[in-house]
């Protein structure tokens, strides 16, 4: 059978629930595996299985299924969420999207207090066979799933979305932007006109919002987190840093989550904010890229235990001004003329009345 195995996240690998699982079915079938998200990658590269999962797409789980759908007969999510109600959630949300297209499948924190969850009686055949084909090593109740109830709902002109699994005190990301922390369970964003117009169990960042002042945000789409974007840790593979003469440089403003896209072929990275330069930087560390971080020290503390990479360079500025020297340094990195030698040089002269800071890496 060809089956796809689906992973999202990054604890399933470093649980290494991931490559025991693959290796059960890879004794039989033919294995497709491919990961969603950004911190998964990470994950992928520490446990050296960048050779046996796919992590070149950037997609998210149902995209990735679709985008399969054609040379797999079965689509297995490996997940393993914050809580077992909280990864069930999640695969809900997977099956609502992917179920008429492809048998589907869900597996929920086979380490722990795992389940094989299925979601109409078409695939529970399928489940059966997931379950038998894991016996060896696992022996996980089947459950039917639920229905995944909608997240989003409309109300006059705006429109509004609930988020689920939730937990008091953790942050809350609206498209890769942290708006502010959790105070009370199930919080809501409310759009109008594609702008957040009011938050409902959120204590409020408001420079948070100022960032996502000149965006577009439907809340059919948007990509909204909450909490550490990698709870688990693995010793992390460090690569050599590259040599920076000459080449490409990325600029990751407020949109660190598309670290992988952006910085193709780059030979150095500059970031800016704190959470964009922590989350950019560990990455980068994986891919020996050395960065150029502008931050104010307002840091939301969405990844623990992060890394710089070697040369780089992380430049603290006064409070508020991050955004403010990344615009200029945004809107002036095309018309320079430069070398490596010579290009922190102009930032820092770019943002001399600024600077709080400088830290060397």
């Amino acid at each position: 059978m060809r089956i796809g195995i689906i992973l999202h996240g990054p604890e399933i690998i470093d649980v290494g629930s991931a490559k025991r699982i693959i290796d059960i079915f890879s004794r039989e079938h033919d294995v497709t595996a491919s990961l969603g998200g950004t911190m998964g990658r990470t994950a992928v590269l520490d446990s050296g299985l960048e050779d046996v999962i796919d992590i070149s797409q950037g997609l998210t789980p149902s995209e990735t299924i679709l985008f399969l759908k054609d040379r797999i007969d079965l689509a297995i999510l490996l997940n393993h969420g914050k809580t077992l109600d909280t990864g069930c959630h999640f695969g809900r949300i997977v099956a609502s999207k992917v179920g008429e297209y492809i048998p589907f499948v869900h597996i929920e924190r086979p380490d722990f207090d795992g389940r094989i969850i299925y979601y109409s009686s078409q695939t529970k055949p399928c489940a059966e066979f997931v379950k038998n084909t894991l016996a060896g090593g696992y022996d996980l109740p089947l459950e039917p799933g639920k229905a995944a109830p909608s997240h989003v709902r409309v109300d006059g002109d705006r429109i509004i979305r609930r988020i689920a699994g939730a937990f008091k005190g953790e942050n809350i990301r609206l498209d890769g932007v942290v708006i502010g922390e959790i105070a009370q369970p199930d919080p809501e964003i409310v759009c109008k006109d594609g702008k957040v117009v009011e938050v409902r169990g959120i204590r409020i960042k408001p420079h948070g919002l100022e960032k996502l002042e000149n965006r577009t945000i439907n809340l059919f789409t948007a990509k909204v987190k909450t909490g550490s974007i990698r709870r688990t840790r693995q010793k992390p593979k460090i690569k050599n840093v590259r040599c920076i003469q000459q080449s490409k440089i990325a600029i990751i403003d407020h949109c660190a989550e598309s670290t992988f896209e952006l910085v193709k072929d780059a030979g150095l990275v500059i970031t800016v904010g704190d959470d964009t330069t922590t989350i950019a930087a560990d990455i980068l560390t994986r891919l020996g890229v050395p960065v150029i971080g502008i931050i104010d020290g307002d840091i939301d503390g969405v990844l623990e235990h992060s890394m710089v990479p070697e040369g780089s360079v992380i430049i603290r500025v006064k409070a508020g001004f991050d955004d403010v020297v990344g615009r200029e340094v945004s809107g002036l990195l095309g018309k320079w003329q430069y070398d490596s030698d010579d290009l922190l040089a102009r930032i820092l002269a770019l943002a001399e009345k600024y600077v709080v800071d400088v830290v060397y890496y």
